[in-house]
């Protein structure tokens, strides 16, 4: 018997392709059509033409805001069950709708690099476009790297038979894939591969390497279909760059994550200066487990104490539910609508994607938490983290949809002071013991590793295949080499070079995203942002909660090197504020180590 999704998705849509959808699919595409002529036939900006330009932009942006709706549903029905083929055809229908809307901001993207600076400066001033000044001054000057409105309209229409028909290969593909679990004296079995993740959570080194080695299995078995697919996501992304004159595949990366490249090279630069912080947590790790170098596959393994029993779905939410109500009663009251109103997905099951996220729609005021939830400490980390997306959608309830786009590297911001509420209230918990204390340190600790080495392993690795496609397409082999490089380089002595994961470039789905490059340096940027954040809350207590609310209300509507000035008095180009939350994960290490002393010693 099929197992439902636990979410409840009908304040979208009463149901998947009825009467209600399908009007509102029309509607749609009957506006974004009537809209595309007239923004075409518009007259250039002026002084004399900006009413009209300011009616025909908050037309657009309505009609985004109806766009991103019907991506969020779909989105949220696809993850669910990657083989329902109804809604993959519905998600490519969205792809070329959303290739029509790309037209327009082609079309308005060349009106406003023509425009004079003073006629869009008195464009954006207009009260009708209060709070989206941000906003539009970022299309104006993504304009810099536009082609021809022909050549641009001509890419949209192919990015939807060209780079995002991959995209959604690679979805379909990963989402049907299932291995074979064969640890040693059980019958094998099959299960989907959104289930390694819990799997390598497992408390027995057999289980975590037989599910390490399935999977790796069945993405070898796709091998050749997952490089195609990044191969040809890359190389549209570079020819694109070439014909737009972009300098260097990072810039729009950068732009889009809303920083500079000289603070994004300053964050790395200090996060290499002290990866020995997470390399001495792995190689202490290794000892607590008996190996002499921790395996890629035992990252995420349990301390071997006998608390680490499965925690149920119930429990799991109390424990999010008191960790928020002990420091922050506003994010606890959020997440119960969100348990009560059933917006999360938790269950696994076959077809399922993996990963996790959470999708919002401005239209129903409401978000979508997706996970795949088995009982792990990690898992209540995960769900911890997403309910703070959600809630970070919620404190920009009434922003206008183009003044609540942040970018990626504010992204995690709430999210991780969520996460880190959860492990905290552990750790400060009087009914605690040493083992969920060590537990909780280690959790914390897994989640450094992750920031200060994984993902700086992702962006490395991503910079090599983009540098070396230039001159041609990459095989499965080289692919696979250049990962093993870049975990060597990242992870050093803290693992095992016998035991790395050089399949993770086919089973890291960041790799495969279509809208977006370079989905993983923001990741580390929004960690530390937030450790330092979360840091300060805990030295102010309530009286700061107004100043992180408003610094969440402002994310889509200034780069977060000002936020932190502005909000936080911090200077994000100098490595001062990253060594300083880097010096937070390496207190937290020397708490593991005495936790785990004492334990295990």
């Amino acid at each position: 018997m099929a197992v439902e999704p636990d979410w409840d998705m009908t304040p979208y849509f009463p149901e998947f392709d009825g009467s209600e959808y399908r009007e509102f699919r029309a509607r749609l595409v009957a506006d974004v059509a009537n809209l595309l002529g007239e923004v075409r036939s518009a007259a250039p900006l002026s002084d004399q033409t900006s009413s009209a330009w300011a009616a025909l932009l908050a037309r657009l942006e309505e009609i985004t805001s109806r766009s991103a709706h019907l991506h969020s549903y779909l989105g949220c029905l696809g993850a669910a069950d990657a083989r329902d083929e109804g809604i993959a055809r519905e998600v490519a229908a969205a792809a070329a709708l959303g290739a029509e809307i790309s037209k327009i901001f082609v079309a308005v993207r060349a009106v406003f690099r023509e425009a004079p600076g003073d006629a869009f400066e008195r464009l954006v001033g207009r009260p009708e476009l209060a709070d989206a000044a941000h906003y539009l001054g970022r299309v104006r000057r993504r304009a810099e790297w536009s082609m021809s409105e022909s050549l641009e309209t001509l890419a949209a229409d192919l990015g939807v038979t060209g780079i995002s028909a991959w995209g959604r290969l690679y979805d379909q593909v990963s989402g049907k894939l299932e291995f074979e679990l064969k640890p040693p004296g059980e019958a094998p079995r099959r299960l989907p591969v959104s289930m390694t993740r819990t799997l390598l959570e497992d408390a027995s080194r057999e289980v975590r390497t037989a599910a390490f080695e399935g999977s790796n299995a069945a993405w070898e078995g796709i091998g050749d279909v997952a490089a195609a697919c990044l191969n040809a996501i890359a190389g549209t992304r570079l020819e694109l760059y070439r014909r737009r004159r972009v300098g260097h595949f990072l810039e729009p990366a950068v732009f889009d994550a809303g920083i500079s490249r000289s603070t994004l090279d300053t964050m790395l630069e200090v996060v290499r200066s002290r990866w020995e912080v997470p390399r001495r947590y792995l190689r202490r790790k290794a000892r607590i487990l008996g190996l002499e170098r921790l395996g890629f596959q035992d990252l995420m393994a349990p301390l071997p104490i006998e608390s680490q029993a499965r925690i149920s779905w119930e429990g799991a939410r109390e424990r999010v539910l008191s960790a928020f109500e002990g420091f922050y009663p506003e994010l606890r009251d959020f997440a119960h609508q969100a348990f009560e109103r059933r917006w999360i997905d938790y269950q696994p099951r076959p077809g399922k994607r993996p990963g996790g996220f959470c999708s919002t729609s401005k239209l129903i005021g409401e978000s979508r938490v997706f996970i795949t939830y088995s009982g792990a400490l990690g898992d209540v980390a995960t769900l911890a983290h997403e309910l703070g997306h959600a809630f970070h959608a919620r404190v920009l309830e009434d922003a206008r949809p183009w003044a609540s786009r942040y970018p990626m590297t504010l992204a995690e911001t709430a999210s991780t002071f969520a996460e880190q509420l959860v492990i905290d209230a552990v750790l400060g918990s009087p009914d605690a013991g040493p083992e969920d204390r060590a537990a909780m340190l280690d959790s914390r600790m897994q989640d450094g590793s992750a920031f200060l080495l994984n993902i700086p392993m992702r962006f490395l690795f991503e910079r090599a295949v983009y540098e070396e496609r230039a001159a041609g397409e990459l095989t499965v082999s080289r692919l696979g080499e250049l990962m093993a490089e870049v975990q060597r380089t990242c992870y050093g002595d803290g693992l095992s070079w016998d035991e790395l994961d050089p399949w993770f470039w086919a089973s890291k789905l960041h790799f495969y995203l279509t809208g977006i490059s370079f989905y993983n340096f923001p990741y580390t940027f929004g960690y530390l942002f937030s450790l330092g954040i979360f840091a300060r809350a805990k030295r102010e207590g309530p009286s700061f909660f107004p100043i992180y609310e408003k610094l969440l209300r402002m994310t889509g509507s200034d780069s977060a090197e000002n936020l932190a000035r502005s909000h936080l008095g911090v200077d994000l180009g100098a490595p001062d504020f990253w060594n300083a939350s880097i010096d937070l994960i390496e207190s937290d290490l020397l708490r593991f180590e005495e936790a785990t002393g004492a334990l295990f010693d």
